[in-house]
């Protein structure tokens, strides 16, 4: 647990609830103040990682903030009368402001890190509010608030520079204290929701934080889960995982009725894995089949390579399964769409371990609208190696190796040996 001033006695939790429809949202926010009120020794931040970790993510959601398990109960009661609707995700843009200096610097590893940077440098006050706002944001991102873009005038034009890539930490100090000029972004278009540091009143398109306050990052972090953004609303505060009511069973349209066009319901075996690797944020990886081999002659084109891919699709249907959500719910679809294979560069390097990365790369098996199958080629010595990476959910009966050995000899090189290879 992270020994910062959001981890006192009197700093708010943030309770973040999500279900797949309203009324299911609202009942979910009853149960769990009930289950509150009907123990007060229950430990707030035990709920708040519970929730956070070992629960899916819906798109209708509520968030509430309080010290107490009573508080949270009544704010959560309170809650399930507003009506949610889901919402598309805006464009976040984060606002450092113009660089005033702040009353007092908050306690957080990643601001100490970045003054102590300054302070070696020997910069002057500016630096260090931009250290202080640099800190900050870095904290925020840690915590899943990471945005498409950050602003800044001043001095936090300096850090803002730095925030999205432009300038090393130093340099961006050094800019903070001269009154050279930094780059500088643009507003995107579009919807935005823009989260500003400092003070002020919320609004349709506005947050605000007071880097100072703990209660503004718990109100933040609550209207960013609403808003449909995954940020950990438990502001790094650790506990343990409890035992906590789980969603109201009914049946309902939302559950009975026919799966949208082109959509079909999800296998028993598909639900299991799919839906361990969400709660698990990302463990997909553990269930990817990988193999390897290393062949002579030269690399294949890309378009025989594609072609090659492209057959074995269609000699194994259930590879261009593709996972999808809609209206809350994760339904599988049939991809008709080419799944290209990646060609590393020749300088890239073919130990086993880049290869295999390069196949079961972690954005490519992220469960949602991303196929799930994988080839990587690399050029090696007078030959050349070759990766295939399957989810295992839709491997069917087939082994990775068998599968690779079809591709290649789809490709015209039949393998002189293929191995597998762990993920």
């Amino acid at each position: 647990m992270e020994t910062t001033f959001l981890a006192g006695t009197d700093a708010p939790r943030v309770l973040a609830v999500s279900a797949r429809d309203e009324r299911t949202a609202a009942a979910a926010a009853v149960r769990l103040a009930d289950r509150l009120a009907g123990d007060p020794s229950l430990d707030p931040d035990d709920v708040a990682l519970t929730l956070a970790h070992g629960r899916e993510r819906f798109a209708v959601r509520h968030a509430v903030t309080g010290t107490t398990g009573a508080e949270l109960a009544a704010a959560l009661r309170e809650s399930a009368l507003r009506p949610r609707r889901a919402a598309p995700v805006p464009t976040l843009v984060l606002d450092l402001g113009d660089g005033s200096a702040p009353a007092g610097t908050p306690p957080l590893p990643q601001v100490a890190e970045a003054s102590a940077t300054a302070e070696g440098l020997g910069l002057p006050q500016a630096a260090g509010t931009a250290a202080v706002l640099y800190g900050t944001a870095v904290w925020l991102a840690a915590h899943g608030l990471r945005p498409d873009t950050v602003l800044g005038s001043g001095p936090a034009a300096a850090a803002a520079s730095a925030l999205r890539g432009e300038l090393p930490l130093a340099d961006a100090l050094r800019a903070a204290a001269t009154p050279v000029g930094t780059p500088s972004a643009r507003t995107p278009g579009g919807e935005v929701l823009v989260v500003r540091m400092g003070t002020g009143a919320a609004g349709a398109g506005v947050l605000f934080l007071d880097p100072l306050d703990p209660s503004s990052y718990a109100r933040l972090f609550a209207a960013l889960w609403e808003r449909g953004f995954d940020v950990d609303c438990t502001l790094g505060r650790g506990g343990r995982r409890v035992r906590l009511p789980g969603y109201p069973f009914r049946r309902s349209g939302s559950v009975t009725d026919a799966p949208p066009p082109g959509l079909r319901p999800l296998t028993p075996h598909e639900q299991r894995w799919l839906f361990h690797d969400l709660v698990r944020s990302g463990s997909a990886a553990e269930h990817t089949l990988c193999a390897t081999a290393v062949l002579p002659g030269p690399v294949p084109g890309a378009p025989a390579a594609d072609a090659a891919l492209a057959a074995l699709l269609d000699r194994h249907p259930d590879l261009r399964t593709v996972f999808t959500r809609d209206g809350g719910r994760w339904f599988a679809r049939t991809s008709l769409r080419p799944v290209p294979v990646t060609v590393l560069a020749p300088d890239t390097g073919v130990e086993p371990e880049a290869l295999v990365r390069a196949a079961t790369a972690e954005e490519t098996f992220a469960a949602a609208d991303v196929p799930l199958v994988r080839c990587a080629l690399a050029p090696a010595g007078d030959g050349w190696a070759v990766a295939l990476a399957v989810y295992a959910p839709v491997a069917g009966a087939s082994s990775a190796g068998e599968l690779l050995a079809e591709w290649a000899g789809l490709a015209g090189a039949p393998l002189r040996t293929a191995t597998a290879a762990p993920a």
